[in-house]
């Protein structure tokens, strides 16, 4: 039992990136940004903005807009911008609802222990307690995603991404700004550009812009 308290507290203790970060300083930069014509800026800002309150319907309409602007640049069809998701959880309270699952399944299982017949109470709490653990996992995995290969966007107004010098040739790709991608592994001042996956070339590092990094973008972004 004790192994259970355990592992229903582990889920709590993975660090977030935005951890003690104001998502308006963030919507502001990513919508003065947008109004601008900085769609890789205005993206960034709101993607991470939006990580940090999922439910703002001011950032989920900025992120639709500054996501339809740079699909339109990228030449893609595009129609009225999407909104996210209202019902999206923010990091800290997945975690915090894996958590929660967790340790209320453990309580309960604790509780049946000492009961004459805990059979219900037993099957409820190993459910309850399942589906914290299978949800903590998730939210593992996609951190152990996000670490091995960050959420990243396009901040050059395009982008070339070509095979490595002793990679085969292939034909090269163009991202326009604001177009979302993840980053693999570095080569210098060149970065693996992942889309979908699967990676399609490299490209010069400065032309992306990690999600998990836009906070220091807020006091930098005048300059850039």
């Amino acid at each position: 039992m004790n192994r259970l308290l355990l592992l229903s507290i582990a889920v709590f203790l993975p660090a977030h990136a935005f951890a003690g970060v104001d998502a308006s300083a963030l919507y502001n930069t990513g919508t003065d940004a947008l109004r601008r014509g900085d769609t890789g800026l205005a993206v960034t800002q709101l993607l991470a903005a939006h990580r940090i309150d999922p439910r703002a319907r001011d950032v989920r309409t900025n992120l639709a807009i500054a996501r339809a602007r740079a699909d339109e640049q990228g030449g893609g069809d595009h129609g009225s911008p999407r909104l996210p998701s209202s019902l999206a959880l923010s990091s800290t309270e997945s975690w915090n609802v894996a958590g929660g699952l967790a340790a209320v399944g453990a309580l309960l299982l604790l509780l049946a222990a000492y009961r004459p017949r805990p059979r219900g109470l037993s099957l409820f709490g190993g459910t309850v307690f399942a589906a914290g653990m299978l949800f903590g996992l998730a939210l593992l995995l996609h951190a152990r995603e996000e670490a091995r290969h960050p959420e990243a966007v396009v901040v050059a107004p395009m982008l070339d991404v070509l095979p490595a010098p002793d990679e085969r040739p292939v034909s090269p790709y163009l991202l326009a700004a604001g177009e979302e991608a993840r980053l693999g592994k570095a080569r210098g001042d060149l970065v693996q550009v992942r889309v979908g996956g699967n990676p399609i070339g490299w490209a010069r590092r400065s032309g992306l812009w990690r999600v998990d990094e836009a906070p220091r973008y807020t006091a930098s972004s005048g300059s850039k």
